[in-house]
């Protein structure tokens, strides 16, 4: 049976043009902002004194964005580089050993990062909020199990941490009420939350470089 046509390509294609464009209007030096949906809807351009290079896939998965990432970090040449996937991969009825397989192209995503010796930060995905338009897609649990994976990945790299997952969990491993626009995507309040838990990272690791 041949595989199914992926609906996202013609977008990724756009996608890829304009992260082109962007990169080259950014220059080296960047702070690099790679992943899915989430990403690509983080709407500030600049953190601190460091430009934002949006590299964001609506739509993409751990294994879909693992070849991207080598060319992204070639031709941005970042001053640093945030990580922030895994939506897609917590959809309902993900298995443990399903997840298992996405935390291996995670992992090396997060080794691809460390053998360019750009310094990363990992975020974990942001959990799921109930009773929205896209709830009924993902799964609570397996959003909340692969953060946990990722969290772990990231510390046996090296690699900065930001546990969105945790910091934006209410009850449970379900999401506080209003970080969401629709169970997954993140509303103005959220934004501006991550944004601040984001230059405070990056502040902390460019300190950290400088004084080393």
């Amino acid at each position: 049976m041949s595989a199914q046509p992926n609906p996202f390509a013609p977008h990724w294609l756009i996608r890829d043009i304009v992260i082109g464009s962007h990169i080259h209007a950014a220059g080296p030096g960047s702070v690099l902002f790679i992943g899915d949906s989430i990403v690509e809807g983080f709407y500030w351009n600049r953190i601190g004194a460091c430009p934002v290079v949006n590299a964001g896939y609506s739509g993409i998965w751990t294994e879909a964005l693992l070849p991207k990432v080598p060319r992204l970090l070639e031709t941005a040449k970042p001053r640093l580089a945030v990580l922030l996937v895994g939506t897609n991969d917590a959809k309902k009825g993900k298995t443990e050993p399903e997840l298992d397989e996405v935390a291996t192209y995670c992992d090396r995503i997060v080794r691809l990062s460390g053998e360019t010796g750009v310094p990363l930060i990992v975020m974990t995905p942001p959990p799921v909020e109930t009773g929205k338009r896209l709830t009924s897609f993902y799964s609570v649990e397996a959003m909340a199990s692969l953060s946990r994976r990722i969290v772990r990945i990231a510390e046996r790299h090296g690699a900065g941490v930001i546990d969105m997952h945790t910091a934006f969990s209410g009850a449970g491993h379900e999401a506080q009420e209003g970080f969401t626009t629709d169970g997954i995507h993140l509303s103005p309040q959220a934004y501006r939350r991550m944004h601040d838990m984001l230059t405070r990272k990056i502040t902390e690791m460019m300190d950290r470089v400088q004084g080393a």
